[in-house]
């Protein structure tokens, strides 16, 4: 599950200082020599994966296709909903400025897209109603939790390991300005599916939130720089950056700078500071 830019969760303990001494220039640079032997093992192999983007049709629909062939083995008991129920329900229902978030929104942006247990989708307050009510009659089945950010939908089927029913549905609203903006300047209709997904700056600026967010948790948030390396390596040469750094700038003042300077660092094998 993912509400991503200012989910609430609990706040990880900051590490024991001696965890941290370890990790010196020195150390590195020893560990670095005793790796350096199993170069013949790795050599090559990162250079036949992928490097273009998927293209949305493809990578939305890769996406949904895994999440329901583990379901089917390991759930089968789940509600197996995808990203195009949950549009054919809003557009039925009369919802009509929603964006496709998440990872099913920017999984075309990426070279090889992933399984995601949820589906996000964004849209405006005054439409919050009417999709929270549309889901509700589609899926009565579900588990309905609302925040102030997100109403969350959890189906009581398909439970964890800790015995939590898990989300399946993300119904967001634009919390914070750049949210705002993205659905009312920053989104593209794929030609294919009919899907509206956010543009290649708004799915850099969503994750750039999400990964610099306090309120988040670290293991989430390095997933998180991740798929912002990723997405800056595959689309690079196609980043339009002063619509980015502007929508950034709405995240904090300042961001725009500290955005392009991430990208700057994506693009090498430095790791991302969080």
């Amino acid at each position: 599950m993912s509400t991503e830019p200012g989910e609430a969760t609990r706040s990880g303990a900051d590490p024991a200082p001696a965890a941290l001494e370890v990790v010196t220039p020195e150390f590195l640079q020893r560990r670095r020599r005793a790796m350096a032997r199993y170069a013949e093992a790795w050599e090559g192999v990162d250079d036949l994966d992928p490097k273009s983007p998927a293209g949305h049709a493809y990578g939305v629909r890769k996406s949904a296709w895994l999440t329901q062939d583990y379901r089917r083995i390991h759930r089968r008991r789940a509600m197996n909903i995808g990203p195009q129920e949950v549009i054919d329900v809003l557009v039925a229902a009369g919802v009509k400025n929603w964006v496709l978030m998440g990872l099913h929104g920017y999984a075309g942006y990426l070279p090889q897209p992933r399984a995601t247990q949820d589906v996000d989708v964004l849209v405006p307050y005054g439409q919050r109603k009417r999709a929270v009510r549309a889901i509700r009659q589609a899926w009565p089945d579900l588990i309905v939790r609302e925040l102030a950010q997100v109403v969350r939908f959890l189906d009581t089927a398909d439970r964890g390991p800790d015995g939590q029913p898990q989300a399946v549905i993300d119904v967001m609203q634009p919390w914070g300005r750049f949210q705002a903006t993205i659905l009312k300047q920053h989104v593209l209709v794929d030609h294919e599916t009919q899907h509206r997904i956010p543009t290649l700056e708004a799915a850099l600026v969503w994750k750039y939130a999400a990964m610099i967010s306090p309120h988040r948790a670290m293991e989430k948030r390095e997933y998180d720089a991740g798929d912002f390396r990723r997405l800056v390596r595959t689309n690079h040469d196609r980043i339009r950056h002063e619509e980015l750094r502007q929508l950034a700038d709405e995240v904090w003042d300042g961001a725009g700078e500290d955005i392009e300077r991430l990208i700057r660092i994506a693009l090498s094998d430095a790791p991302l500071p969080l």
